[in-house]
Order: C-alpha cells, then sequence, then structure tokens
C-alpha cells in the first residue's frame, strides 16, 4: 500500500513538474531564449536525449558588457565519423554551486572533443567572474565532464540554441 501511494505521488509529481520551467527543489529546465532566469544554486537540464554521437565543436567564453561572463558551448554532430549537422544540443546538465564557486557541465552521449581546450582557457582568463576552467579527459563512453570555478559566487542562466546546436551559459555575480 505505502509503495502504491508513493508511486501515484511520484507520477503526479512529475506530471505537473513537467509544464513548470522551475520547480522548488531548484531544478531548472534549460530555456530556449535568454530570459534572465539566474540560479545561485541547482541545476539545470536539456538537449536532445536522442544525441548521443556528437563532436564538441568550440567552447568560446567571454565578458559581456551588460556585467556577465558568457561560455558558448558549440556541438555538431558525428555521423560515421564524420562532421555533420545537429538539430540540438544533446542532453546535459549545469549544476551552479555559488558556495563553492564552481559550475559542472555534463554532457551525456559519445562526444568527440573537437576544440583548442587552450583558447577557451586563456580567454576565460580575461572574463570578470570565471578564475579557471577545467577540462576533464573523456573518461567515460556515455558522458563529458568539466567545470567552471568562479573567483566569486554566481548565478548561472541556462538556454540552449539551434542552427548551429549550442548550449549559452552565463554567469553574473
Amino acid at each position: 500500500m505505502k509503495l502504491r501511494i508513493l508511486l501515484i505521488l511520484a507520477l503526479t509529481l512529475t506530471a505537473s513538474s513537467s509544464f513548470a520551467q522551475f520547480d522548488e527543489a531548484g531544478f531548472k529546465q534549460a530555456l530556449k531564449v535568454k530570459k534572465g532566469a539566474y540560479l545561485a544554486d541547482g541545476s539545470f537540464s536539456g538537449g536532445d536525449r536522442s544525441s548521443s554521437d556528437f563532436r564538441v565543436s568550440n567552447i568560446r567564453v567571454a565578458a559581456n558588457p551588460e556585467g556577465y561572463d558568457r561560455l558558448v558551448i558549440d556541438f555538431a554532430g558525428n555521423e560515421g565519423g564524420q562532421k555533420s549537422t545537429l538539430a540540438r544540443p544533446p542532453f546535459f546538465m549545469v549544476e551552479s554551486e555559488s558556495g563553492s564557486k564552481r559550475v559542472n557541465i555534463t554532457v551525456y552521449g559519445r562526444a568527440k572533443l573537437d576544440f583548442s581546450s587552450q583558447s577557451a582557457i586563456q580567454s576565460a582568463k580575461k572574463t570578470k567572474h570565471i578564475s579557471k576552467i577545467d577540462f576533464i579527459p573523456v573518461v567515460n563512453e556515455d558522458r563529458w565532464i568539466f567545470s567552471i570555478q568562479t573567483q566569486t559566487p554566481v548565478k548561472a542562466e541556462v538556454f540552449e540554441l539551434s542552427d548551429p546546436a549550442r548550449i549559452i551559459i552565463d554567469l553574473k555575480p
């Protein structure tokens, strides 16, 4: 009986939260456009769960004149080992931890890293809020993880765009 009640409650919460972009637990759906919806602590998710074979073709980092730092992750498809178009970014999670001054990014699927990590690291040095980017080699076949260390606690806004597929992470104090 308890299991049945828990199952009904879980299904009800799942159904009701699927319509909300923001919930009380700090877990957010990444938006399709910039809305100024920043989160100090919690997680964003988004992307296409069916995109499992992709390339990270570029990571760009820059300070924005409006006071936030922007990190853009560009994606391409990887059909038969050849670069192809990708309609949406693959499924991803972005976790903001303002207390530890860290933002963790996980992209799910078979990632082929096809960008200059040194270029992104050098660009990050010119920003206001990012102190360091830690690119971790692909260790697991089903995901790629990297993190951003910030100078002070920040809030994050995450959204995804298509044509080309990319994830945008804006950070501000």
